[in-house]
């Protein structure tokens, strides 16, 4: 039965009202607190509160709870009463993808940042971001952990369109303690030999420099290159293949770079709290202002042959085993470095 007319239909506006450009969105996952995931809420109120600190006013912050515990459940929650997130959803455990999925659903932003939720961010990071892709119009994915191991990561287009540029070469890691320490954050000391803690490839234009190549573990993405990619269902609980099949490629999709800030502006945090996390959050001031507004400049997508034949010719030839030592040379490496690199 229904009674009287339903008010929001007498409205002369009733558009949703929407004064958000960048949405932020944190797929979470931990069934227990336990064994592996033993200090996970610790790490995940971390990661929360690090976002909710480093981001303007125009951001909405969406939480995807994939089958956590009551505990986490019940947190997040309180994060929502407390207006430090927008939104959460609670789902059993549907898969990350699935979960980035819905948190997409409904929705219509210009840029989503898709994380990880063991990551804790810094002041400055949307304002780098923002600064790469009104710089450089072809950028479709940036992430804020410089990696100097991804530059053949989904990057043949950039190498592709900038092979005569003089002002794409290698250049002195900015911050190579932060690199070492996201190694650490993985465990792997040996990912990173010296060359690379050194050396790291980048493109510049103005006063803009970025770097070639990013991991997935955080990234901001053009929202319109991730639409079609997650109208799909995976039955991935967790995998690097799905990570490269949805997130990778889409954001490489009809000829987009794929690229890095200069500086770190975010540290994978793992499984284990540690002192320097608690002593990183308590030097974060609340982000008051938007610095920046309406960042994404228009590109014009090139046709899939052109984007094929590019990666072709680039695998093939510059990523070729025997040759690319020559070109990591033409590109700025000694040649001791290439050889190793």
């Amino acid at each position: 039965m229904r009674k009287g007319r339903n008010p929001a239909k007498s409205k002369q506006n009733n558009q949703v009202e929407n004064t958000c450009f960048h949405q932020v969105i944190v797929p979470v996952y931990l069934p227990e607190l336990e064994g592996y995931y033993k200090d996970g809420l610790e790490i995940l109120k971390l990661c929360i509160e690090s976002i909710y600190l480093t981001t303007h006013e125009e951001t909405f912050i969406s939480v995807i709870n994939n089958g956590s515990c009551k505990e986490v459940k019940n947190y997040l929650d309180k994060c929502l009463e407390e207006n430090k997130i927008h939104e959460i959803i609670h789902t059993a455990a549907i898969g990350k993808l699935n979960a980035i999925a819905k948190g997409l659903s409904g929705h219509n932003f210009e840029l989503v940042t898709i994380t990880d939720a063991d990551v804790l961010f810094i002041n400055g990071w949307q304002k780098a971001v923002y600064g790469i892709y009104q710089t450089f119009p072809k950028a479709g994915m940036v992430g804020t952990t410089p990696n100097s191991k991804m530059l053949k990561h989904f990057t043949e287009k950039v190498h592709f369109d900038n092979l005569f540029n003089k002002n794409f070469k290698f250049r002195k890691v900015k911050n190579p303690d932060d690199m070492f320490s996201f190694g650490k954050s993985i465990d792997n000391l040996a990912i990173f030999q010296e060359v690379h803690l050194k050396n790291i490839l980048t493109i510049k234009k103005d006063d803009t420099i970025a770097v070639v190549g990013s991991g997935h573990f955080t990234g901001t993405y053009r929202t319109d290159l991730l639409k079609d990619a997650f109208n799909k269902y995976t039955s991935d609980l967790i995998s690097p293949e799905s990570d490269r099949i949805y997130l990778d490629k889409s954001s490489v999709k009809n000829g987009h770079w794929r690229l890095c800030t200069y500086d770190n502006f975010t540290y994978h945090l793992g499984n284990i709290k540690e002192d320097w996390m608690i002593s990183k959050l308590k030097n974060i001031p609340k982000t008051q202002i938007n610095e920046l507004r309406n960042p994404i400049s228009e590109h014009k997508s090139k046709n899939c042959f052109y984007c094929i034949l590019a990666q072709y010719i680039v695998r093939k030839i510059f990523f070729n085993k025997y040759l690319r030592k020559y070109y990591y040379q033409y590109l700025g490496l000694k040649k001791h470095e290439a050889q190793i690199y």
